[in-house]
């Protein structure tokens, strides 16, 4: 599949997306059983989210990114740290609940939940080691280009 092509699916994904998340969102809103309601409306949540993320391959796929600044990248890894530390405790407790109770309604909730912590604490673990990391452009990176990797090693050349 061309580049061309793939933008243009995940557009219509996008809009697919949130249409359903609409969609979802109203039937949360009019049943009464809470444990569907709660489900229909965290799908709705993933659709908005999954409409957001095939909206970024696009613009990906359509045009260059910024290098992340030492600055950001400190408070992005600060910040995943915490995350990282906070989702590991809530794998642990969400486990404990899913292995204590017999209520298969609890058990379905919780077994959503455990698996979610699952998925966003290797997320975290592969944006901050994977992606944030590789695009960070650093002030030894700039001073490199400058005088190491430069023919001319910073100064005007011939």
């Amino acid at each position: 599949m061309v580049e061309e092509e793939i933008k243009k699916e995940v557009k219509e994904f996008a809009i697919l997306e949130k249409e359903y998340a609409k969609i979802l969102l109203e039937l949360s809103k009019k049943i009464k059983h809470k444990a569907l309601s709660s489900i229909f409306e965290s799908l709705s949540k993933d659709s908005e989210k999954h409409a957001t993320l095939y909206e970024t391959i696009s613009e990906l796929l359509s045009n260059e990114q910024p290098f992340i600044s030492e600055e950001d990248f400190r408070l992005i890894e600060r910040t995943i740290n915490e995350h990282i530390t906070t989702e590991a405790k809530m794998i642990e407790e969400s486990r404990k609940i899913l292995n204590n109770i017999k209520d298969p309604r609890v058990r379905l909730l919780a077994a959503i939940i455990y698996e979610d912590e699952e998925k966003h604490h290797k997320l975290l673990l592969t944006v901050k080691e994977d992606i944030a990391k590789k695009e960070t452009f650093s002030e030894t990176d700039f001073w490199n280009m400058v005088w190491r990797d430069s023919p001319y090693h910073g100064a005007p050349g011939g």
